[in-house]
């Protein structure tokens, strides 16, 4: 590895962002993102990505059950309701909390597939009483498998 790459090891490790990591490495802003691309492909980056990882979490000793801790208490708290602006009762960032379920599902295995297994998503939207009387719908998303 030469040293702008090392240099983009060092920069992608601050935020995981690769095309924000090439332009600090000093490659071009016109194609730091496709640089940032074909710069992960590489093996002996993506090697020296995932040693520093793990360097970095046995120093600061980061567990899996210490990641899932830290993301149920991330879940449980944005999905806590609070008064909003109108008075009306509303969750703190619905967004984050589904995110953090979502990286829990992810650590648990949760969304693996088994040949058979068509994975199915339920939307509910909620609408407020300025919809014409609409006040929530739900819809299901189911991903078709092609074999």
């Amino acid at each position: 590895m030469n040293d702008k790459q090392r240099r983009f090891v060092d920069e992608y490790l601050t935020d995981l962002n690769a095309t924000r990591a090439a332009i600090a490495a000093g490659y071009s802003e016109k194609t730091a993102r496709s640089q940032g691309s074909r710069l992960l492909t590489n093996a002996d980056i993506s090697q020296a990505i995932q040693e520093q990882q793990e360097t970095l979490s046995t120093e600061l000793q980061i567990t899996a059950q210490t990641k899932r801790k830290l993301l149920w208490d991330i879940a449980t708290f944005c999905s806590q309701t609070v008064a909003g602006p109108d008075g009306e009762q509303r969750m703190r960032d619905p967004r984050s909390a589904t995110s953090a379920i979502a990286e829990l599902n992810k650590m648990d295995g949760a969304y693996s597939k088994t040949g058979n297994d068509i994975p199915q998503i339920t939307f509910i939207q909620q609408f407020g009483d300025d919809c014409n009387g609409l006040k929530s719908q739900a819809f299901t998303v189911t991903d078709q498998i092609e074999e």
